[in-house]
């Protein structure tokens, strides 16, 4: 798969992932979690650890589901809700950020 492919289905996998965030946003009685811990965050990242591993398998470093390292070429970085703090406090703006390294450079985001 091309790095141009591989984006592409990247953000398709990142715009799935998101639909869980926005719901979480249209719960009746908010977003679950308190403080910097959401619920939604974990779910998220399982999700996308699966999706994106499926894509290219290789160390994975998620910010709610731990490290994963076995010296690949290759490395997905993931953050399931940067910003979840705020997320939490009723404020728009967090987002999902996923990036791919190799050998520590990133080269997809």
């Amino acid at each position: 798969m091309s790095c141009v492919g591989l984006l592409e289905r990247v953000v398709e996998t990142v715009l799935s992932a998101g639909c869980l965030l926005a719901a979480e946003w249209e719960r009746p009685d908010g977003p679950r979690g308190k403080g910097d811990k959401a619920e939604v965050d974990v779910e998220i990242e399982e999700q996308l650890r699966a999706s994106l591993l499926r894509l290219l398998n290789c160390d994975f470093w998620g910010e709610e589901t731990g490290l994963s390292f076995t010296e690949a070429e290759f490395c997905w970085v993931v953050d399931p809700n940067d910003g979840t703090s705020d997320f939490l406090q009723g404020r728009r703006g967090s987002a999902i950020s996923v990036g791919l390294l190799r050998n520590a450079v990133p080269v997809l985001g």
